[in-house]
């Protein structure tokens, strides 16, 4: 697995010539967001697009997800992606609440 997520971070960036970002994810609480935040992996991200695709790697434990940007953050922090409960859920324990990832675009959306 770790061998493929490498592989695959080098083919994207080789491709779009686009460097990933390193961030701190969280995850938010999706009690009264609309359905599609907890049933689909999504995010609140600030630097890309609306309904860009990214992956997103747990730089611990190299785990990743394919990821919908379909929210913005808002004036929190500009160093910072909110994963929806789901997608957070496939790269660590809830428990952690705070981990560091890659965000590694893969196809632009529209704003």
């Amino acid at each position: 697995m770790k061998v493929s997520v490498l592989f695959l971070w080098l083919l994207l960036i080789s491709l779009t010539n686009t460097k990933p970002d390193v961030h701190t994810a969280t995850w938010y609480d999706t009690t009264g967001h609309p359905r599609v935040h907890r049933e689909y992996s999504t995010a609140a991200y600030n630097y890309l697009p609306l309904h860009s695709k990214v992956i997103v790697v747990n730089l611990s434990n190299n785990k990743s997800d394919t990821v919908e940007i379909t929210d913005r953050m808002g004036n929190k922090s500009q160093n910072r992606i909110d994963l929806s409960k789901k997608s957070f859920g496939k790269l660590a324990n809830h428990q952690v609440g705070r981990i560091m990832v890659k965000v590694i675009p893969i196809e632009k959306g529209s704003n």
